[in-house]
């Protein structure tokens, strides 16, 4: 016997009705308690979502991550770990992988996703932005800007008017940083680094094209006006001989056009992230020197 994938709590409406106990033992794993799926499928993130939810009771509204996650959020590893909300009433606690937070959620920041109450993206976004390392919440509210457009004047009214929350400093002064180019987290931190360093805020994804007006090359940071580009190598693909021959022959395309560029990993820019700092102001120093600013 098959059904879909999607887990299922004991009791739904949606259980096909020639499914008994001999069925359940035999074709079915239990997730959580009372929560089943197919013994021999992995569950995806959303479905791991979806069986934390039926767990933990159709008062809990999905959070956090697990909310990201749902509005299409692309940059996080999701893991087993499910983020729900709960009314504060009782103990928050954390079981089999799901996470449990008590705490008021007002009706009109909630939407339905897929059949689950789900934080808005706003309320997603006001969630995430407070959390610590102040770069990986940056990194979220990159990534759910890009994943729903949400208005960022949207978040900055709901801020004023939750004054008075956990770390609600910080994510007012991440919400000017907020940048639906990132691509990838490692994005995101590079960006983090140079704004609290107090360097300009740069442009992301910034193409650069030949005398043929041929692509032929994409920066994910850059300063347009000083010609400095600044790329975040991932180790995943970057550091294949092949796109190592393919970086290097990019940066002597586009040097040959009067360009800078600057590359950092993860290793690097955590070992000596004063030093790259340094590097790009004095670049910048003397780059708009030679171009009369």
């Amino acid at each position: 016997m098959s059904i879909d994938n999607r887990p299922f709590a004991l009791g739904d409406h949606g259980l096909p009705g020639d499914v008994g106990p001999r069925d359940i033992r035999r074709d079915f794993r239990m997730v959580h308690r009372g929560v089943y799926a197919e013994a021999a499928s992995p569950l995806t993130a959303v479905e791991t979502i979806r069986a934390g939810w039926l767990r933990a009771g159709p008062d809990s509204v999905v959070a956090g991550v697990s909310a990201a996650v749902l509005h299409g959020g692309t940059f996080f590893d999701h893991g087993a770990t499910v983020e729900l909300i709960r009314p504060p009433t009782g103990q928050g606690r954390r079981f089999n992988d799901v996470r449990i937070h008590r705490t008021e959620v007002n009706p009109a920041d909630v939407v339905v996703i897929d059949g689950m109450p789900v934080t808005s993206p706003i309320r997603t976004a006001f969630d995430l932005g407070r959390r610590t390392p102040a770069w990986l919440a940056l990194a979220h509210l990159d990534d759910l800007t890009r994943a729903t457009d949400f208005d960022h004047m949207d978040l900055w009214r709901f801020v004023v008017a939750h004054p008075a929350v956990r770390n609600i400093r910080q994510l007012r002064g991440l919400v000017p940083w907020i940048d639906a180019g990132a691509e990838s987290s490692g994005e995101s931190w590079t960006r983090f680094l140079m704004l609290d360093g107090g360097l300009p805020k740069p442009e992301t994804q910034v193409k650069v094209y030949d005398e043929a007006g041929v692509i032929i090359a994409k920066f994910d940071l850059a300063y347009r006006r000083e010609k400095i580009g600044v790329e975040f190598d991932g180790f995943e693909y970057h550091y294949s001989e092949d796109q190592r021959l393919s970086n290097a022959a990019r940066d002597r395309q586009t040097a040959a056009l009067g360009w800078h560029t600057e590359r950092r990993n993860s290793v690097q820019l955590s070992g000596d992230p004063g030093g790259f700092l340094a590097q790009l102001r004095g670049l910048l120093d003397a780059r708009g020197r030679r171009r009369g600013r």
